[in-house]
């Protein structure tokens, strides 16, 4: 035990060291005087089909693999919630039930309340209260369910700056912002079920809640237009502005700890797609297995669009993703920056075929 607290403390010094020395460095780096021109910065226009007011963000962090071809209309739709019950430890649960909690929660979002009748918070540090905008976290409170709840009206989604510590750093080491993040769950999820089931190794140690997409009564749709992003001078995307990922809520046995190495290569067998961060799993109390709850595909988040090299440690990890955050900040020239604006061929995500129209029909409901 005493071993486990060690290496998580020095961790975490490391981790608080990195952010208090190079962050500051990397912030004031972003807003030279010598950045390029206006015009060829990456830009993105976006409206709703709730306020057709368009807002803009031009921003050298803005890359085409995470606008434009991270959500797949059809995968979407075809995952979503079922209108049938769903099955959860012999208990059948009404999801029409769950709808009308789900859409009453936006109401109440909507009137700014900080607590949630039907609903437990587990995690609101990156949600914007009073803007109604970012990621909300919450338990059912009469059902064995988790809701996780991404909202982005316009106006915020231009600015991925003011969701907190974490989004704003996915945004500056890949480009990546939270809204589109979550869309990556149930496609990683599935790849990593199949390559699971394949192992003899990890097909009897890995558990993972089911997952599915859900969509408000009356959904909000996003039309992003790009600039100087991907291949073409300019495209366009449409994307729910409210969206949610429920799945299953596995517990915790409090008695047992994770193992740092046993993830750490559970990471390396997927190919560094999720993130080994303790945070990321425990184990699981009716089954002794080692939960994996959070598939966000992770290349994603810290600009990987090659093979990421194995990694053998957690400290070596994290001394990795360090030197990459850096080197992307600081030490990357302009023909390279210039590249990256562009660039569609990604390791991790299959771009060869669009993901959507390029200006995509809502969703009838």
């Amino acid at each position: 035990m005493l071993k486990y607290k060690q290496k998580g403390n020095s961790i975490v010094r490391f981790i608080v060291l990195f952010y208090g020395v190079f962050f500051p460095i990397v912030v004031h780096a972003t807003r030279s005087i010598h950045r390029i021109n206006t015009e060829e910065l990456p830009t993105i226009t976006v409206s709703s089909t709730q306020n057709p007011t368009p807002y803009k963000l031009m921003d050298t962090n803005l890359r085409p693999v995470p606008l434009l071809h991270i959500f797949d209309k059809k995968h979407f739709m075809e995952n979503l919630l079922p209108k049938t019950p769903i099955e959860i430890d012999t208990q059948k649960i009404d999801t029409i039930v769950i709808n009308t909690l789900a859409n009453e929660l936006l109401n109440e979002i909507d009137q700014k309340h900080k607590t949630y009748k039907n609903f437990t918070i587990l995690k609101q540090s990156g949600f914007v209260r009073y803007k109604k905008s970012g990621l909300l976290i919450v338990k059912f409170k009469d059902y064995p369910l988790v809701l996780k709840l991404f909202i982005e009206p316009p106006e915020s989604f231009v600015n991925p700056y003011d969701k907190g510590f974490e989004a704003t750093n996915f945004f500056i080491a890949g480009g990546a912002m939270r809204h589109t993040l979550g869309f990556t769950r149930l496609k990683t999820r599935m790849y990593v079920q199949q390559k699971i089931l394949e192992s003899p190794i990890w097909r009897d140690k890995i558990i993972m809640p089911r997952k599915w997409f859900w969509l408000p009564a009356s959904p909000v749709w996003l039309t992003i237009k790009t600039h100087n992003i991907g291949k073409k001078a300019e495209d366009a995307i449409q994307l729910p502005a409210i969206y949610g990922v429920i799945a299953e809520e596995l517990h915790r046995d409090p008695t047992k700890k994770t193992d740092y190495n046993e993830l750490m290569s559970l990471s390396r067998f997927l190919e560094h797609r999720i993130d080994p961060h303790t945070k990321n799993f425990f184990i699981e109390k009716n089954t002794g297995k080692i939960a994996l709850i959070d598939t966000e595909l992770f290349p994603i988040i810290l600009g990987f669009d090659a093979p990421i090299k194995p990694q053998s440690t957690h400290i070596k990890w994290y001394l990795y993703l360090a030197g990459k955050y850096v080197k992307e900040k600081l030490f990357t020239p302009k023909n390279k920056r210039q590249e990256r604006k562009t660039n569609i061929t990604h390791y991790y995500v299959d771009t060869r075929n669009p993901t959507a129209p390029a200006i995509a029909q809502p969703a009838q409901q």
